[in-house]
């Protein structure tokens, strides 16, 4: 009987949650990002390279609790896509996303196997798509606006905004500079957001003054391994977040780092 009035207990406190959670999982040098609305539905943006995403996802998601709404695959690179086939192995997956350009790699394959295999929804995200968990929360697809089939895989990359009422996150995957620059010149004020997930973890090809500027964020989250063979993230990204005066939050320093949003203010775990 206390056993079951203590799982009672449990479902009924994530049942009546009213704030967006964010969680940057720490996946090494991968990105995998997990997104719950109020209500409960939730997004994974990208999951690591391997099967340690399940123990990520063990983290935050109740035992009992094997539903993921939506998978957004920023592009086919492995350590964005090489857990997602360990995911639908494990977790209901509803609708998966990915940005359509091809790639030649046996993780790639697998991926694309999984996805078909499994008898998810499968589409290629396009600017003018929104994706609603519910509870207000919104997530908009931003880039690509195009046929990405025979584009440079990180030059497609997805990018999206969770949008939950006066508070943004922002998600560009591996895109470089030239299309941080092309989205700027669409829509700049858009791109305005409370939390941005760095570019290519940290990258000098990305993360650009005129678009850190634009973006205009309070905290800046990088997702990279300690000691990162690419020296993720690099000096000068680092010295171009200090310069606008965003907090910076590495994983490989911080573990899972965690944002709250109310809609209107976000809190952070770090």
């Amino acid at each position: 009987l206390l056993a079951n009035c203590v799982v009672w207990f449990v479902v009924l406190s994530e049942e009546s949650r009213s704030d967006l959670t964010v969680i940057y999982l720490e996946v090494g040098q991968a990105d995998a990002t997990l997104i719950e609305a109020p209500n409960g539905n939730r997004i994974l943006i990208d999951a690591g390279r391997g099967p340690e995403i399940l123990e990520s996802l063990s983290e935050h998601i109740p035992f009992y609790d094997r539903t993921i709404d939506v998978i957004i695959a920023t592009h086919p690179h492995a350590d964005h896509i090489g857990g997602i086939v360990h995911v639908l192995e494990h977790f209901n997956v509803d609708v998966v996303i990915d940005s359509g350009a091809e790639y030649t790699s046996n993780v790639f394959e697998e991926y694309r196997s999984a996805v078909k295999e499994s008898g998810v929804q499968m589409f290629y995200a396009r600017r003018g798509m929104v994706i609603s968990l519910g509870s207000g929360v919104q997530i908009p697809i931003l880039f690509p606006d195009r046929n990405t089939y025979s584009m440079d895989v990180d030059m497609a990359s997805v990018w999206s905004q969770v949008i939950y009422k006066d508070t943004r996150f922002l998600f560009t995957g591996d895109a470089s500079k030239n299309i941080e620059r092309y989205l700027i010149s669409l829509d700049g004020n858009r791109l305005e957001s409370n939390v941005l997930h760095a570019g290519h973890h940290g990258s000098n090809t990305s993360n650009g003054l005129e678009f850190l500027n634009t973006v205009g964020p309070e905290y800046v989250v990088v997702s990279a391994a300690k000691d990162s063979q690419f020296g993720h993230p690099h000096e000068e990204v680092v010295e171009r977040m200090e310069y606008i005066g965003t907090r910076i939050l590495k994983t490989f320093e911080k573990g899972d780092i965690l944002f709250s949003s109310d809609g209107t203010e976000i809190t952070s775990s770090q």
